[in-house]
């Protein structure tokens, strides 16, 4: 018992480690960006009462300790230090509930509430100042150590409790919307504060109660300080964990507020093909200007290129939404930069009100979902809630999760849709076509699946899936027997930007003996310089390799003569838009032949898509076009049933 009845001999051991623990804790926190910045202020004040209690206490624990300290600091200078350490320590209870309350974003917006929480810490305060002129609630013993006076030197603690059960409440109400590790760490962090004052009766010394003060607040520093969970690097907004938590945290206290978000067209594939640092810079400009329209800093970067700017006490339909958009509009209309070249870019604005039109995180992800499709279709200043047909966000959230396990549950197939060759008479080609059917739903269009595939991250898979499917047909049957020369394959633009598009392609060819001319890939143009670099670099590796090209919905996207000549590919496919279009009007017909000279002036080949008639038919062909596909000749069809096509219409 002597050890710990006794302890001046570890005590100053005890007082440098937590003066370095803080230190450390100090540095962290000052080289981190700022994004809560009331928290972090609250949190800075934390970390500097806690290194002024650990100086004052270490320098007590020498005058304790060494003569000559006592001869430097005297009795009276130690008398000092104590009532400076003390006040310290009891601020720490006052600054922590202001901590809590900063985390879940709780706000004292009045003179009462502020008097209330700061009460007890001041009674405290006042208790110990007392100490310079009273020894009514504590004396000094001979050797220079604090000792209370019972009862009302216990007084002072009643607030330590006070606190304690305050934060205990916060927790409980509103501690779901944490991490369970965030949820552990701030309760050790309280629970090492009111262990503080029986530790003290037992060990007569703060130094043990001050080391564990030190380690929970480096707990806290990689728990709720943490940047890298809530500040994206690059752009320096919050990131995606950091929204989720001002929500969910603002939707238990019941407040108002309006979510304005920023959808910038194509920045997702722009930034997959720049490099980090031109990423990085990009998104900082942005965020940046940002930044300065949003109350609070309150600025989120979750991904799917959507800037989140939130708005307290706001609803969507008030004047500062609407004037928010106005300098948006008004900034995207300049270029911004990007490794010294300017680029256009452009933005569409949606709001969300919570809580009223979202409610909790997973309904604001339905209705994200949601207007992630509308926003490419619609042309309004703002997008709201209300231009909505939400009864289809369940239908939504249903498909996004038929797609993701469509591989798994085997609901995926591969059909084909023969090409006609109007020089040979025969059906020398064919396009491949992945179908999805699902067994409550039956079949869901490309057009509906395609693009969820695109979000949710499963059509890497798919394009995988439908090439080991193509190859296999073409390895394992009598198809080539029966005229087929080559199988067209659509890729997808998240595919063309993948550096391993060649080597996979490659592989795969391999392992089922597939020559590369038996293999025509179908790539959609874009209007993005580096997403042209990227992709034409995979068209170049594998055109080396002996894979064939083609330029698919050539005519809806941004094609000029010189765009034109320039592409690496064998083939140009019609889009079936401009054929059917041709047949409606005199004009459209001559834009459509047009295409058609160019095309074959520069040596290429065409396939005209969407051919459904046989005047149509006999029109195109009399144009020029090398291929046919459409209606006319065949619906797409299983694997089972192609081959049975082949057999009889090219023997």
């Amino acid at each position: 018992m002597e050890l710990l009845t006794r302890p001046h001999n570890y005590n100053i051991s005890f007082n440098i480690a937590a003066l370095v623990l803080v230190f450390v804790t100090l540095l962290i926190h000052i080289s981190q960006e700022v994004h809560y910045s009331r928290q972090r202020n609250v949190f800075g004040a934390i970390i500097a009462d806690a290194f002024f209690i650990n100086l004052m206490g270490l320098a007590h624990q020498c005058y304790l300790s060494n003569d000559y300290f006592k001869y430097i600091i005297t009795a009276e200078g130690n008398k000092y230090i104590v009532i400076a350490e003390k006040i310290s320590v009891y601020l720490l209870p006052y600054f922590s509930i202001i901590y809590v309350a900063a985390i879940f974003q709780m706000e004292l917006d009045s003179l009462l509430k502020k008097a209330i929480v700061a009460i007890p810490t001041i009674y405290a305060v006042l208790a110990f100042a007392s100490g310079v002129w009273s020894d009514y609630y504590f004396s000094f013993d001979a050797a220079g150590n604090l000792k209370f006076n019972y009862y009302q030197g216990a007084t002072v603690n009643i607030g330590v409790i006070l606190y304690f059960i305050s934060a205990a409440y916060l927790l409980l109400k509103y501690g779901k919307s944490l991490t369970s590790e965030k949820f552990i760490a701030i309760w050790v962090y309280f629970f090492i504060m009111l262990l503080g004052i029986p530790v003290r009766i037992l060990t007569r010394s703060g130094s043990i109660f001050e080391f564990s003060v030190s380690i929970s607040l480096l707990l806290c520093v990689y728990t709720f300080q943490n940047p890298s969970e809530f500040v994206d690097r690059m752009s320096g907004a919050g990131t995606r964990n950091a929204l989720n938590f001002y929500i969910s945290t603002s939707l238990i206290q019941k407040k108002e507020f309006t979510a304005l978000g920023v959808h910038v067209n194509k920045l997702a594939v722009i930034l997959g093909v720049e490099p980090t640092e031109a990423a990085s810079d990009l998104l900082n400009q942005i965020s940046s200007y940002l930044k300065k329209l949003c109350p609070e800093g309150n600025l989120f970067y979750p991904g799917d290129a959507d800037f989140i700017l939130v708005f307290p006490d706001v609803t969507p339909d008030e004047a500062v939404i609407e004037k928010t958009v106005e300098q948006i509009r008004k900034r995207f209309k300049e270029p911004w930069k990007i490794r010294g070249d300017e680029i256009k870019l452009v933005q569409s604005p949606y709001a969300i009100g919570f809580p009223d039109e979202a409610d909790s995180l997973d309904r604001y992800s339905e209705i994200r979902s949601v207007m992630s499709k509308a926003i490419l279709r619609q042309n309004r200043e703002i997008l709201r809630v209300s231009d909505l047909s939400l009864k289809t966000v369940e239908q939504d959230k249903k498909i996004n999760n038929i797609v993701k396990h469509a591989l798994d549950n085997g609901h995926l197939e591969v059909y084909y849709q023969p090409i006609y060759s109007p020089e040979t008479g025969r059906f020398s080609s064919c396009e491949a076509l992945l179908r999805l059917k699902d067994p409550q739903l039956g079949f869901i269009s490309p057009a509906v699946f395609m693009p969820v595939a695109e979000r949710n991250g499963t059509i890497l898979a798919m394009d995988k899936y439908v090439l080991s499917k193509v190859c296999e047909m073409i390895s394992n049957t009598a198809v080539r027997d029966y005229g087929l020369e080559y199988v067209e394959i659509n890729l997808s633009i998240v595919d063309c930007i993948q550096t391993n598009l060649a080597e996979n392609v490659l592989r795969t060819l391999s392992k089922y003996d597939v020559k590369p001319s038996e293999i025509n890939l179908e790539v959609t143009e874009t209007s993005e310089e580096g997403i042209n670099a990227v992709m034409e670099e995979n068209v170049r590796k594998l055109m080396a390799a002996g894979v064939d090209f083609s330029m698919d919905d050539f005519g809806t996207g941004y094609s000029n003569i010189a765009r034109v000549a320039s592409m690496p590919v064998k083939i140009f496919k019609l889009d079936k838009s401009i054929i059917q279009s041709a047949f409606d009007s005199e004009v459209n017909y001559m834009v459509m032949y047009n295409m058609v000279k160019i095309i074959k002036s520069l040596g290429k080949e065409i396939v005209a898509e969407g051919v459904e008639t046989g005047e149509q038919a006999r029109q195109i062909i009399k144009l020029g076009c090398d291929h046919l596909q459409g209606f006319f000749y065949s619906r797409p069809l299983p694997r089972d049933q192609f081959l049975d096509f082949m057999k009889e219409h090219n023997s």
